[in-house]
């Protein structure tokens, strides 16, 4: 098990790019992005590790992390259509001994883009509508339930796909200078195919996600060099939430308890790191987990993510 940690830790610090890259090299890499593909890696999931469970109802665990590589494909640098493809997984450790780790969630992906409005010259906005078809599953193959009925959470065959159409904004509407605000609204739908029969009825498979992140720059002068694709914010801030529709045991329509997630995730990117961010996030909602999916967690904790904006 040892060895697997040692391999999570060099595939997630190796991909966000650990150790340190040079300045030069940093610029040359975002010297060829346009504002609508800057916009596109601001849309992906950054890879994380927590330290241990934090504070909460979780079970004990030595880190949960997510491991969230994409490709970003396009024709070329001034194009209005992208797409990226991912293969992000979700691990955790438990604090028990041999520090198993129970059925990770595999969520391979791919999104496509299309940018609404022209970049004219000087514009350093940009919105786009995008489409995901996404997989969710963790390798398993044995029954849903145990035999006293509850769920089986170490081998229980757990399997989803869905699609989620949506629209992502960059226009700042936050009163504050040095600051690039985006917002995202989407909905996500699961279909029934090839997808774990128990979960219906149990699983939302409507679900209308929103998400605001502010990225803020540590002077003017940082400011103007990022609208110059020459400087990375060191701060960002994000809100998630997610109302999830349709039977769920039989819950209420309007019962927020069961039906809503929230998400706040601060990260500071200290100044001798150019691609690694520290976290505090606050989760309040169902588990994501695959096969824990019935149950609602809240907690606060703590880690270090990659900073995969650009």
């Amino acid at each position: 098990m040892k060895r697997l940690l040692c391999l999570i830790v060099f595939l997630l610090f190796n991909w966000a790019g650990f150790p340190l890259r040079s300045v030069a090299e940093v610029t040359d890499s975002v010297a060829a992005e346009n504002v609508f593909f800057r916009s596109i890696r601001a849309n992906q999931a950054e890879s994380y590790i927590t330290f241990g469970q934090g504070f909460g109802n979780m079970e004990p665990l030595v880190f949960e992390a997510l491991i969230a590589p994409y490709f970003l494909l396009r024709t070329n640098r001034d194009a209005r259509l992208g797409a990226t493809l991912s293969s992000s997984i979700i691990l955790r450790m438990k604090a028990k001994e041999s520090f198993p780790v129970r059925a990770p969630s595999y969520m391979p992906g791919l999104t496509f883009y299309f940018q609404l409005q022209d970049k004219a010259l000087g514009n350093q906005t940009s919105s786009y509508l995008f489409l995901t078809l996404e997989h969710h599953s963790n390798g398993q193959y044995e029954t849903f339930f145990n035999d006293d009925g509850s769920y089986n959470t170490e081998t229980g065959n757990f399997s989803t796909n869905f699609l989620e159409l949506g629209v992502f904004v960059n226009q700042n509407v936050l009163p504050f200078e040095k600051t690039i605000d985006y917002f995202r609204t989407s909905i996500e739908w699961h279909p029934d195919v090839v997808r774990s029969e128990e979960l219906k009825g149990r699983y939302s498979f409507l679900r209308w996600h929103n998400s605001f992140r502010i990225f803020r720059f540590p002077g003017q002068d940082s400011f103007k060099k990022h609208h110059a694709n020459m400087e990375i914010p060191r701060v960002q801030t994000k809100v998630e939430t997610t109302w999830m529709f349709g039977d769920m045991e039989g819950a209420a329509f309007f019962d927020a308890g069961e039906r809503f997630n929230l998400s706040l995730t601060i990260a500071y990117r200290p100044r001798v790191l150019n691609d690694v961010s520290l976290f505090v996030n606050f989760y309040s909602g169902k588990d994501y987990y695959n096969m824990q999916f019935f149950r609602r967690i809240n907690t606060l904790r703590f880690g270090v993510q990659a900073f995969a904006f650009k």
